[in-house]
């Protein structure tokens, strides 16, 4: 989850996949083309109680198994092309990741919040896998250290050319482009920050904010909101202390008692049924070739 004060960002997922940076011998990488984000639970995930990932916009997003689905089908392909060049390709197993918390609706678990304040719980680091110059200079293409010198030219291995994204990054956007849908994901993207900031001026999520404040006074806090709290520069720099743990604990206590996250939960979820429903066919169309690239990807890995 994001650990931004205005947290609206987490439903970026719901456009599509959302790859990090590769490096070159990261194996495990795919080729960037959307926003970052951190990872968000699935329904079929520990954390399923989650607020963003049962709020109505949900349905048009991936969960994290069909993200692992999807990676994994990728990574098949850039398999296959690294066999084409006669090179072995083998990944790194993703880690297990750490357990996702949702905080669209600010820190709401009291143990994340006993254990590292408003800190998010460290990720398991990913590990690399071992590869040959050779096998990064045809994985990464362009992208790769040995190659940098060649930059922006044609890159070839044992006569033959390489993508200029490299065999992975071929992979990803060779298989990604089919199903991509700007509008839909734009609809989508507009109706998750709106919803978000909308739901904030209705009244009972005023006035839920209020009790939320108050309570936090009657605890030594002065706070407006639980984003201000959240969002506090000692909280976001530097190392955690025990007064941000505290902080912390009192803000979980001070929601658990005034019930802020259902209520603005109820809140948003009533605003985005509303603009669901005039942007149905954008979002139709969306969920549509969301279910098309699983397929996709599960024939894919059927093959495999």
């Amino acid at each position: 989850m994001r650990r931004s004060a205005i947290p609206v960002l987490l439903l970026t997922l719901l456009v599509g996949c959302a790859p990090h940076e590769p490096s070159a011998g990261d194996a495990s990488s795919t080729f960037p083309s959307a926003p970052q984000s951190t990872p968000s639970p699935s329904p079929s995930s520990p954390a399923s109680e989650s607020y963003t990932f049962r709020l109505p916009l949900a349905v048009y997003s991936y969960s994290d198994a069909d993200y692992e689905v999807i990676r994994s089908a990728e990574q098949v392909l850039a398999r296959d092309c690294m066999r084409d060049f006669g090179l072995p390709y083998r990944p790194a197993r993703n880690p297990a990741p750490a357990e996702a918390q949702d905080r669209r609706y600010g820190l709401t678990d009291r143990a994340s919040a006993e254990r590292y304040g408003y800190r998010m719980p460290p990720q398991p680091e990913t590990p690399k896998a071992k590869l040959t110059e050779d096998q990064i200079k045809v994985l990464y293409g362009n992208r790769s250290a040995p190659a940098a010198t060649e930059k922006n030219s044609e890159l070839r291995y044992r006569g033959k050319k390489v993508p200029d994204e490299g065999c992975l990054g071929a992979a990803v956007l060779g298989f990604r482009k089919p199903y991509e849908d700007e509008a839909g994901a734009e609809v989508a993207s507009w109706i998750a920050t709106a919803s978000y900031e909308n739901s904030q001026k209705v009244p009972e999520v005023r006035a839920v904010f209020g009790k939320w404040s108050s309570c936090m006074k009657q605890k030594g806090y002065d706070y407006a909101s639980p984003l201000e709290a959240m969002a506090a520069p000692a909280f976001v720099r530097g190392k955690g202390s025990a007064v941000e743990k505290d902080t912390a604990e009192a803000d979980v206590s001070c929601k658990e008692r005034t019930r802020l996250a259902e209520v603005w939960f109820a809140a948003e979820s009533s605003i985005q049924k509303d603009m669901i429903k005039a942007e149905a066919g954008a979002l139709r169309r969306l969920g549509e070739l969301h279910e098309k690239k699983l397929r996709a990807a599960r024939k894919i890995l059927a093959g495999a």
